[in-house]
């Protein structure tokens, strides 16, 4: 059995990849058209657009709205339906606006353990330049034996004001069958070059239980994942049942 500095050795450097690479490809814009790419071709021939396909518009990547209730200053007012919404005259008002502009704030919540999105993160480090496609394949062959949660956003103040601690108690996972919440082991706060800008977190789950049994259960079809840090609750589900590849469940 493998030990746990080795498990915590591996955790860490897949957090760091995680964090330089999942949140720029969160923000891309996406225009697609064609078939899964990763039921139809090995991940050393996705190219850029099955890339932004996997990162926008597949079973592991969910994108969640909710209101900015945190932006209650001068320029903003209750809106018809709750939220907080931009003054007249505050802003050019039109279709190009940035959502969180308008008391709205977008959130990318990527299931980031799973194989296909770390072949896609790998493979687009690959056709960047930035990762030689051996460096990757060794990458992909080391085993997580974790569960990993990116949340990343262009407005991540909710965040600003909470720190890892807090985040651990107040985020989890929970099967619809099970209905057990199940906690992050650990929770790792990215930065941007500036040490202060908050560009993303990463949570991480267990895999298994204390008594050796798996946290998601074979027969397990949806999975709940809450993440509530101050003024705001970012919730959404995965299809468990869909979160597969040419090799099965993809967790």
């Amino acid at each position: 059995m493998e030990s746990q500095e080795g498990i915590s050795l591996r955790v860490n450097s897949s957090l760091k990849f995680v964090g330089t690479s999942l949140f720029l490809l969160a923000l891309a814009a996406l225009a697609w058209a064609g078939g899964d790419p990763w039921k139809v071709k090995p991940y050393q021939q996705w190219d850029a657009s099955d890339i932004k396909k996997i990162f926008m518009d597949s079973p592991w990547c969910k994108t969640v709205q909710i209101d900015a209730t945190w932006k209650t200053g001068p320029k903003y007012e209750m809106s018809d339906d709750g939220g907080m919404a931009l003054k007249t005259g505050q802003g050019s008002g039109g279709a190009g606006d940035d959502p969180s502009a308008r008391g709205k704030a977008t959130f990318a919540i990527r299931w980031a353990s799973a194989r296909t999105i770390r072949e896609a993160g790998y493979r687009n480090a690959v056709l960047e330049g930035q990762m030689k496609p051996e460096d990757a394949e060794k990458q992909l062959a080391q085993p997580l034996a974790v569960y990993q949660v990116f949340v990343g956003g262009r407005d991540m103040t909710p965040f600003d004001s909470t720190d890892e601690t807090t985040l651990q108690a107040t985020t989890f996972i929970s099967g619809k069958k099970a209905k057990q919440k199940i906690l992050p082991l650990k929770v790792a706060i990215q930065r941007g070059p500036d040490g202060k800008k908050i560009t993303g977190v990463v949570f991480v789950f267990p895999e298994k239980t204390g008594n050796g049994e798996p946290t998601v259960g074979p027969d397990e079809k949806y999975l709940d994942f809450v993440c509530a840090p101050a003024k705001a609750r970012i919730q959404t589900t995965f299809e468990v049942a869909k979160m597969e590849d040419a090799q099965g469940r993809d967790l």
